[in-house]
């Protein structure tokens, strides 16, 4: 079982090695930034009967969290899930679902089942996934050793990983991967290999999007990338530029980019094209994103880390949060934004 202690490093042992990777290369972004940065909004007005801005439980370490029409789900440093009505006043106590072995790194949910990946050593190298029913129960293991997991997507049939590579010192080597596995644990499928760090991963039921960040040595691959579900050629739909973070909504792909001269952007474009709309610039790096009704929210990652949103067509940045953030996961519902603070703990803030 890890503590408290081992659950941040179990986060911090991947993600400081791309945060290293990351911030050298938006030093001289950053910089430039500093002059041409505009300032963020207040967020607009809060509709009526939303639930107030709560603590919902204190120091959790859960690395992710997720919500469905609800319930919040998450976990805490040994492995347990749980839920609680997405209402809830602070401080209430959540309902417990079950165990997994070791640390849980990332979450995802459809209408009946929990999806969960788990991290079994200390450097965050390999790691398990698990399924439960939403309502609680015993965990099923649908398949071991899978290799420095990163983020997990599920579509109607299917549960997908991106898996970022062998880590090499303070980097990796470029031989990240995608798999796709059935969601009763059947025909497991690596869709993509040999990829240099990818770090985000969504599919639609026919195509799985992700990306290559380039932030490995070993080769100059970078940039937006889809597979069909099934299997076959990855198509290039970006190259050249870092792609950090993907997410679909309807016809489109939401996704950030980092570049070392011009910094952080964020960007807009239809499945069906390879040209994208740039919606934001002179941002650091949106190393996570969401979208919901006409925004598109990011989390900014600099020395001091926000959560904004913007409209999904481009426009004003709304600042959200400002805060440390013990994990770069967040969630949304009509009503609020749930993260894990500095502290630990899950906090529901007004959107």
């Amino acid at each position: 079982m890890t503590s408290k202690v081992d659950a941040a490093g179990i986060i911090c042992s991947v993600k400081n090695r791309l945060a290293v990777l990351f911030a050298l290369l938006v030093l001289v972004p950053a910089v430039h930034a500093q002059v041409h940065r505009r300032p963020s909004l207040s967020p607009a007005p809060q509709p009526v009967g939303c639930p107030p801005l709560a603590t919902l439980v204190l120091g959790y370490y859960s690395a992710d969290v997720e919500v469905d029409d609800t319930h919040v789900y998450f976990t805490d440093d040994l492995g347990a899930i749980y839920r609680m009505p997405k209402g809830s006043p602070a401080f209430t106590d959540p309902q417990f679902l079950g165990t997994v072995p070791d640390f849980v790194n990332v979450i995802a949910l459809d209408d009946t089942s929990i999806y969960l990946i788990t991290i079994g050593d200390f450097e965050g190298t390999l790691g398990s996934l698990w399924s439960m029913p939403k309502s609680g129960g015993t965990p099923k293991l649908l398949a071991g050793g899978v290799l420095t997991p990163y983020r997990l997507a599920v579509d109607a049939s299917s549960v997908y990983w991106v898996s970022i590579g062998t880590p090499t010192g303070s980097s990796f080597l470029a031989d990240g991967r995608v798999e796709r596995m059935a969601k009763d644990g059947t025909g497991r499928k690596t869709l993509a290999s040999n990829l240099n760090v990818p770090t985000s991963i969504a599919s639609d039921g026919t195509n799985v999007y992700f990306c290559e960040t380039g932030i490995s040595s070993s080769n100059h691959n970078a940039g937006l990338r889809s597979v069909p579900v099934n299997g076959g050629t990855v198509k290039k739909l970006t190259d050249g530029t870092t792609v950090v973070a993907l997410v679909l909504k309807d016809s489109d792909i939401f996704f950030s980019a980092l570049d070392f001269v011009a910094g952080g952007e964020l960007l807009r474009m239809n499945k069906s094209s390879t040209t994208p709309t740039s919606l934001l610039k002179n941002i650091d790096v949106a190393v996570s994103l969401g979208v919901i009704d006409d925004r598109l929210y990011f989390l900014n990652s600099d020395d001091i880390e926000t959560l904004e949103y913007i409209p999904i067509t481009g426009g004003a940045r709304h600042r959200v949060i400002d805060n440390d953030f013990f994990s770069e996961e967040f969630a949304l519902d009509e009503c609020s934004v749930y993260t894990i603070d500095g502290g630990a703990s899950v906090v529901r803030t007004p959107r």
